[in-house]
C-alpha cells in the first residue's frame, strides 16, 4: 500500500518520529527528511565535497594523487576508532577511553615485538585481545552496576593514560619497526585488486539495495522507483572508479584504507540486517521499550562497549605501524579522542542515541582528516585547526540537536 498525503500536509512521521517517504514523493520528502535527520550520509557527503572545493581552489595540490592516497592514510586510526565510537553511540552512551585505550593496545603491541623480542601476530591477539576486555570491563559497570557511561569511561581515561605511562616506561614511547606490522600502512594493492575491490564493493551494494527494495514492495511498503536506484548505482560506480583511478595513479589503493572500509562494509551489514544492529538502534532509541519487547538490553550493551574497544585495539596496532613507533603524546595527550568522536557525530551518529551509521563514520572521518590534511597545506596553526574542527562538530551537534526538537514537535502534533 503507498502512502500518501496532500501538499499542505505535515509529513508523516513512524513510531520513532522519522520520516517515512513514498516512492515519488520527490523533493518534499528529501526537505522533510532532510530537516528530521534521515537522509543518513547525504548531508555529511555534501559537506565533505564543499572542503574538497575549498581546499582545491587554494591549493590544487589537495587533490592530488599522492595527496589524497596519504589522505585515506591519515584517516585510518581515526576513521576505525570512530568505528568503534558508532555503537557506544547507537546505544545512547560515550566512551571517553577509545583513544588511551587505542594508545594502550598500541604499546603493548609495540614493547612486545621490540623489547620482548615477541612474534608480531600473538603480540597482536594479544593487544586486540586487551582492548575487548577493558571494553567489557566498562559495559559491565555500565549496564550492570548501573554507573553513568561518562563517569566509568572518565575513569577509564584517567586509568589507563597511568598504564600506558607504566607499560612504555621512561620517555613515554617505543619504536616499531618489525615488517608485518609496518606492511600494514606500507603496502599499496596493485590496480587489478584495486579494481576489483571496486568491483565487489560496487555489487554488493546493488545487491544489498535491489533486496532491500524487493523485500519492501512484498512488505506493501514504499520503496524507491527503479529509475532512482539506478541513479544512485551509477553515482557510487562513479565515485569508485575516481577514487581508485586516482589512488592507482600515485601507488594503488592502500591496504590500510581497503581494510577500513571492508570493516566498514561488514558492520554496516550487522547494524542494518542482523538481530545485533537492530538491537543496538532500537535500545538507543528507547530502552525500556526495548527491554519489554524482550531484548537482553544490558547484554547487547555489553557488547557494544566490547566491541568499540576492539575496533580501538585495532586501530592502536594500525597507528604503531603508520608512526613507526607508539608515544604517549600521539594517542592520549594529543586530540584524538575528540576527532574521532567528532568524526562519528559529524558522520551522523547521534548523541541522543538511535542514530548513525559504519558508512556516516567513514565519511566523518574523511571530513576530519580533510580539514587536517588542508589545512596543514595552508600552513595553519595548530590552533586554527583545532578551532574550526570545533566550529564544525559544534554545528553538526547543533543540527543533531534541532532535528531531534522537529521530532518532538511532529510527536507532539500526532
Amino acid at each position: 500500500m503507498t502512502l500518501a498525503r496532500k501538499p499542505d500536509e505535515e509529513p508523516q512521521v513512524d513510531v520513532h518520529g522519522g520520516v517515512v517517504t513514498t516512492a515519488g514523493g520527490g523533493w518534499r520528502d528529501v526537505l522533510a527528511r532532510l530537516r528530521h535527520g534521515d537522509l543518513s550520509v547525504l548531508p555529511v557527503a555534501l559537506t565533505l565535497a564543499v572542503i574538497w572545493i575549498v581546499f582545491y581552489s587554494q591549493d590544487s595540490i589537495f587533490l592530488s594523487p599522492r595527496n589524497l592516497s596519504f589522505l585515506f592514510l591519515q584517516i585510518a586510526v581515526i576513521g576505525t576508532i570512530a568505528l568503534g565510537v558508532t555503537f557506544v553511540l547507537l546505544i545512547g552512551e560515550i566512551d571517553l577511553s577509545v583513544a588511551v585505550t587505542s594508545g594502550v593496545c598500541a604499546a603493548v603491541t609495540g614493547v612486545l615485538v621490540t623489547r620482548q623480542g615477541w612474534d608480531p601476530i600473538p603480540a597482536i591477539l594479544l593487544a586486540l585481545a586487551i582492548g575487548a576486555a577493558i571494553g567489557l570491563f566498562q559495559g559491565y559497570f555500565v549496564a550492570v552496576v548501573g554507573v553513568p557511561s561518562f563517569v566509568v569511561t572518565l575513569a577509564g581515561l584517567l586509568g589507563l593514560q597511568g598504564v600506558m605511562l607504566l607499560i612504555l616506561g621512561r620517555g613515554g614511547s617505543v619504536n616499531v619497526n618489525e615488517d608485518l606490522i609496518r606492511d600494514l600502512t606500507t603496502t599499496y594493492l596493485s590496480e587489478a585488486v584495486g579494481w576489483g575491490l571496486a568491483v565487489v564493493i560496487a555489487g554488493g551494494y546493488a545487491l544489498s539495495q535491489v533486496r532491500r527494495r524487493t523485500k519492501r514492495r512484498a512488505a506493501g511498503l514504499s520503496a524507491p522507483s527503479m529509475r532512482g536506484l539506478a541513479i544512485r548505482l551509477g553515482l557510487v560506480v562513479v565515485l569508485l572508479a575516481a577514487v581508485v583511478n586516482v589512488l592507482n595513479d600515485y601507488r594503488g589503493v592502500p591496504l590500510a584504507s581497503a581494510l577500513l572500509v571492508a570493516l566498514v562494509a561488514f558492520f554496516g551489514y550487522v547494524t542494518r540486517r542482523m538481530k545485533f544492529g537492530r538491537y543496538l538502534y532500537a535500545i538507543g532509541g528507547n530502552a525500556e521499550a526495548a527491554r519489554r519487547a524482550g531484548i537482553d538490553v544490558a547484554r547487547v550493551r555489553i557488547a557494544a562497549f566490547t566491541l568499540s574497544s576492539l575496533l580501538c585495539a585495532l586501530a592502536g596496532v594500525i597507528g604503531a605501524s603508520r608512526f613507526a613507533s607508539v608515544s604517549y603524546t600521539a594517542f592520549a595527550g594529543g586530540p584524538l579522542l575528540l576527532e574521532a568522536i567528532a568524526a562519528a557525530v559529524i558522520g551522523g551518529a547521534t548523541i541522543f542515541g538511535g542514530r548513525g551509521s559504519p558508512w556516516g563514520a567513514l565519511l566523518g572521518a574523511l571530513v576530519m582528516g580533510s580539514l587536517s590534511n588542508g589545512l596543514d597545506l595552508m600552513q595553519a596553526s595548530t590552533g586554527t585547526k583545532l578551532a574550526i574542527s570545533g566550529g564544525i562538530l559544534l554545528v553538526a551537534v547543533t543540527a543533531d540537536a534541532l532535528s531531534q526538537r522537529g521530532r518532538g514537535d511532529i510527536g507532539v502534533k500526532g
